[in-house]
């Protein structure tokens, strides 16, 4: 009798706990939320995470704070999140470094797949290859025939080694096989003012701070990065239109959550990312910005995340690119 009446009181502990468990996830969020951003204040990750936390928030009815959690090239904010609670209430918004980073790293504090529950991809940043008008090249083909010609005279700039301005021109002489002088810097600021600067000759930077410097003629457009062009720099061809039918890349973000998250929640969280790619005056925002916006359900985001590291272990091996 005794052990019948103490089963029966963990089965209603266990049901009462279901039922706990199921009213939090209908009635989710029920407090204030936080965006987690593994980047400084005032960069293009920080403020995509400020305007999109005020749109969720509004349609979430719930506050959503956005904390800048740097270092470790997105390790440190993204481990962060790996680690947090697994309820829903705090996010990550991350970028192409999740896919990156998981092919870089040998040994990173997280597992980039198994750790995280991708809820949405959010938008694309088209970049721009671009040179300092010094240099001799009107097109991509030019550019690449005059880097053929002079293995490792002309140099290129990026954020920092394994950074997406890096691995973007990786990616272009992983497929084209041409030699370049790597000059990287402690951020995409200081890289973009020395090309313009005339100290480094070519970058490819994202469309959204390169193209002021191309409409002043401070630096020549080539060509975008994506399949599109971007309506910020309408004219510019994309790479496959100026004859590099296999080169495509961005930056990009997506919204994650820590594994475990309740499927119902994450469900909520993708239903409310989709409603805010169908806001016309919020996407216009956006477009005007430079940037593209998206929206992926959780499946589809997994696979592009898997796609995209793929790529970047490919590139990263054939390269020889090891972490600083």
């Amino acid at each position: 009798m005794i052990r019948r009446t103490f089963a029966s009181g963990l089965l209603c502990s266990a049901c009462a706990a279901l039922a706990c468990a199921a009213s939090a996830q209908d009635g989710f969020p029920d407090r204030p939320m936080r965006i987690i951003v593994p980047f400084a204040v005032g960069g293009n990750t920080d403020v995509l995470a400020r305007l999109f936390s005020q749109k969720l928030g509004a349609l979430l009815k719930t506050s959503i704070t956005v904390e800048n959690k740097t270092g470790s090239g997105s390790v440190l904010g993204t481990d962060a999140v790996a680690k947090a609670p697994a309820d829903g209430y705090t996010l990550l918004l991350g970028t192409s470094s999740h896919a990156i980073n998981a092919a870089l790293y040998p040994k990173l504090p997280y597992d980039s797949r198994k750790d995280f529950a991708f809820i949405s991809m959010i938008a694309q940043v088209p970049m721009v290859l671009s040179v300092h008008p010094r240099v001799p090249a009107t097109n991509p083909k030019e550019l690449i025939a005059l880097l053929r010609a002079n293995p490792g005279k002309y140099s290129f700039a990026s954020s920092g080694n394994g950074g997406s301005l890096h691995m973007a021109v990786e990616l272009l002489k992983f497929q084209e096989q041409f030699d370049a002088l790597h000059i990287p810097y402690r951020g995409a600021g200081p890289a973009l003012t020395d090309t313009v600067a005339g100290q480094v000759d070519f970058i490819i930077d994202p469309v959204t701070t390169s193209a002021p410097f191309v409409k002043s003629g401070k630096l020549r457009a080539l060509a975008v990065t994506t399949a599109q062009r971007s309506p910020v720099l309408p004219d510019l061809p994309t790479m496959q239109e100026a004859g590099f039918p296999n080169y495509e890349t961005s930056t990009w973000n997506l919204l994650m959550a820590p594994a475990g998250t309740p499927a119902p929640v994450i469900t909520r969280l993708s239903a409310a990312l989709h409603s805010i790619a169908q806001d016309a005056d919020f996407t216009r925002r956006l477009v005007d910005m430079g940037v593209i916006p998206l929206h992926m359900t959780p499946s589809e985001t997994r696979r592009h995340v898997e796609r995209e590291t793929g790529q970047w272990a490919r590139v990263i091996q054939s390269a020889g690119i090891r972490p600083e």
